[in-house]
C-alpha cells in the first residue's frame, strides 16, 4: 500500500504494471480502501492487487539480465530479503489467464512468497492450477484458488469486487467494478464490446447499466487509437464461412495465432457451417491450447465432432482429403515451430499444401507478422493468399474507439484513465475521452503514480518510481532448481526517461550471474572429481 493511502477515508489506484512508457506488458494494480471506523474511530485499510503479470519482452528491461521480471510488490506481499509490508494484500484477482496478466504468480511462488486467495473464472482458475502443476510447484505452496462467476461480488475487508463479463481472445474473461463507501471504480481489464461468442460468453452491456456509473473508469487503451469497432465474432464468423464457401474446391489453410482460442472457436464454427471438416495442425502450441480449453470446460469437438488433430491421430488425419477439409495452423509471426512454417522454409514437415491452395491469414499490418511475406517468397506460385487487408477476417481482442465509447455509456464513468498501454496510446485515449466529455487526469499514470478516487475528483497524490524483481532460474549440479531474483530500479522504463544508471545496474546483474555460473560450475567439476567420474 502506497504511503499517501496512510490518511484518513479514501479509495486509492496505482499501476504497478503495463502503463509503461513505450508497451503494455506486465499488468499488475492495487486497489486500496482506507476507512475510519465510525464505532471505533480506528482506521481500517484494505489492499487487493488485480492481476500480476511479467514482462513479456525481459530483454527490453533491466538490460536483459534476467530471465523473468515481474512487478516489486513487496510493499503488499512478505518477500524474503525485503522488509516486512505494513499493510499486505488480502486478495488477488485476475481479470483473464494471459501470462502478461498472471504469470508473475508462478514467480512470486518460486520466490517462496505466501499469496493471498486469488479469484478468477473457472477458465483462468483451471489454467493457473494446470500451470502450476506443470511448473512443478507443490501444492502446499499454492494460494487458495476461488472461482467466481459475472454477477458475483466479493466482500474483502472494507471493499466489495464485482465480477462483470468481458470479451476478449480467450474465455473467462472479467471486468471489474471495486467499491468502498468512499468511491467506485470499474476497471475493465483487456475487453471490447462484443456479445456475441462461439465459445462462451460476450459482454452483457445490461449488466453495465445496473452499476448506476462509478467515479473512476481505468480502461484498456491498447487499441483505442484505431477507428470503428473490434471487429465482433459474428462478423468474422460470416466472412469466413462466406470464404469457405467460395473457395470449397480447393484445400483452404486458416492461419490463427496460437493463443487466440476465440478465434479458433469462430473458425471451426464456420467451417461446420459450411459443411467442412476441421484438420488442426498447429504444432504442440495450438494442441496444448485446445486441451487447455477442454480441461477448462470448453470442448471444441462438442462444436464440430469433425475436427481431427494431425499429431494425435496421424492415420485419420492421413485419410483426410486436404480439400474437403478446413486446415487450421499456427504461423501468424512466423514461429519456427509451426509445422505450416517449417513447410514453407523446406525443413522436414507433415504438413500438406497444395499448388493452388488458399492461405487465410487474419494480418493487419504490424512488422511481427511474416506469415505474408513467408506465404509470398516460399509458397508455390499457384497459392493465393487472403489477408486480413482484403476481407473483414481480422478482429482485435481489444477495445477500439467506438468500443470505449458504447462501454463508457453503459458504465458512466466521471472520469476516465487509460491502462495497460504506452504513453502515445493513453494520449489518444484521453483524447477520445475528452471528446466524450469525460474527466481526465493531466498526467500520464505510468507505473508507481497513486491516483486518489473520490466522487467529485480524482487527482494524482503520488508518483513513486516502480521497482521490478528480476528473477534467474537455475539446475544445480545435483538437479535441483534454484531461484535468485534481485529488487531493482525501474531506471526511466516506465516513464522513458532512461537513466545512466542502467548501465551500472546491468553490470552488476550480470557479474552476478557469471560469478553464480562460475561456483556452479566449480561444484560439479568437486562433484565429478569426488565420484572419480571427471574425464570420462
Amino acid at each position: 500500500m502506497s504511503a499517501d493511502t496512510n490518511r484518513k477515508n479514501g479509495l486509492f489506484w496505482t499501476p504497478r504494471g503495463g502503463n509503461n512508457a513505450n508497451d503494455i506488458w506486465a499488468s499488475c494494480h492495487t486497489f486500496s480502501s482506507v476507512v475510519e471506523n465510525a464505532e471505533t474511530g480506528k482506521t481500517e485499510k484494505t489492499t487487493v492487487i488485480v492481476d500480476m503479470g511479467q514482462n513479456e519482452i525481459p530483454r527490453s528491461i533491466l538490460g536483459g539480465a534476467y530471465e523473468k521480471v515481474v512487478p516489486a510488490l513487496d510493499d503488499c506481499l512478505a518477500v524474503s530479503g525485503c522488509e516486512k509490508p505494513e499493510n499486505e494484500a488480502q486478495a488477488v484477482f485476475l481479470t483473464h489467464a494471459h501470462s502478461d496478466h498472471i504469470a508473475g504468480i508462478f514467480e512470486y511462488l518460486h520466490m517462496g512468497v505466501k499469496l493471498p486467495e486469488v479469484y478468477g473464472s473457472d477458465y483462468t482458475i483451471k489454467t493457473l492450477r494446470k500451470e502450476l502443476i506443470e511448473r512443478g510447484i507443490k501444492r502446499e505452496k499454492w494460494p487458495e484458488l476461488k472461482t467466481i462467476g459475472a454477477g458475483d461480488k466479493v466482500r474483502i475487508g472494507s471493499m466489495t469486487v464485482e465480477a462483470f463479463a468481458a470479451s476478449h481472445s480467450i474465455p473467462g474473461c472479467f471486468s471489474f467494478k471495486i467499491s468502498d463507501k468512499n468511491a467506485s471504480i470499474f476497471h475493465s481489464g483487456d475487453t471490447k464490446a462484443d456479445g456475441s461468442s462461439f465459445l462462451g460468453n460476450g459482454v452483457d452491456m445490461a449488466s453495465y447499466d445496473r452499476i448506476g456509473g462509478v467515479d473512476l473508469m481505468t480502461f484498456d487503451a491498447t487499441a483505442t487509437a484505431m477507428g470503428g469497432h473490434a471487429t465482433y465474432e459474428s462478423e468474422i464468423f460470416d466472412e469466413y464461412k462466406k470464404l469457405f464457401k467460395e473457395n470449397r474446391e480447393k484445400q483452404i489453410i486458416a492461419v490463427l495465432p496460437a493463443a487466440h482460442m476465440e478465434r479458433l472457436a469462430t473458425v471451426i464454427s464456420a467451417a461446420q457451417a459450411a459443411g467442412k471438416d476441421v484438420l488442426l495442425n498447429g504444432g504442440a502450441s495450438m494442441e496444448k491450447n485446445v486441451m487447455a480449453l477442454k480441461l477448462g470446460g470448453y470442448d471444441l469437438q462438442e462444436k464440430c465432432p469433425d475436427i481431427c488433430f494431425a499429431s494425435a491421430n496421424s492415420k485419420k488425419a492421413d485419410d483426410i482429403d486436404p480439400k474437403k477439409a478446413i486446415t487450421i495452423t499456427t504461423g501468424i509471426y512466423g514461429e519456427v515451430n509451426s509445422p505450416f512454417v517449417r513447410k514453407l522454409v523446406g525443413e522436414k514437415s507433415d504438413f500438406v499444401l497444395s499448388d493452388d491452395a488458399v492461405v487465410i491469414a487474419p494480418t493487419y499490418g504490424s512488422p511481427s507478422e511474416k506469415i505474408e511475406n513467408l506465404v509470398l517468397e516460399h509458397a508455390p506460385a499457384g497459392v493465393t493468399l487472403i489477408a486480413g487487408k482484403d476481407a473483414k477476417i481480422y478482429g482485435s481482442g481489444h477495445a477500439q474507439a467506438d468500443d470505449f465509447v458504447k462501454i463508457a455509456e453503459h458504465v458512466r464513468p466521471t472520469t476516465v484513465i487509460p491502462i495497460h498501454c504506452s504513453r502515445k496510446m493513453a494520449e489518444s485515449l484521453n483524447s477520445l475521452a475528452k471528446k466524450c466529455e469525460y474527466r481526465t487526469i493531466s498526467e500520464y499514470p505510468y507505473n508507481g503514480t497513486t491516483v486518489s478516487v473520490g466522487r467529485n475528483e480524482c487527482r494524482i497524490v503520488s508518483v513513486k518510481e516502480p521497482e521490478w524483481f528480476g528473477i534467474n532460474h537455475y539446475h544445480q549440479a545435483d538437479g535441483v532448481e534454484k531461484v535468485e531474483f534481485d529488487k531493482c530500479g525501474d531506471y526511466g522504463y516506465s516513464s522513458g526517461k532512461m537513466q545512466d544508471s542502467m548501465k551500472d545496474r546491468q553490470e552488476k546483474a550480470f557479474q552476478k550471474i557469471a560469478a553464480f555460473r562460475r561456483e556452479r560450475s566449480l561444484k560439479k567439476i568437486a562433484s565429478m572429481l569426488k565420484r572419480g567420474g571427471y574425464g570420462r
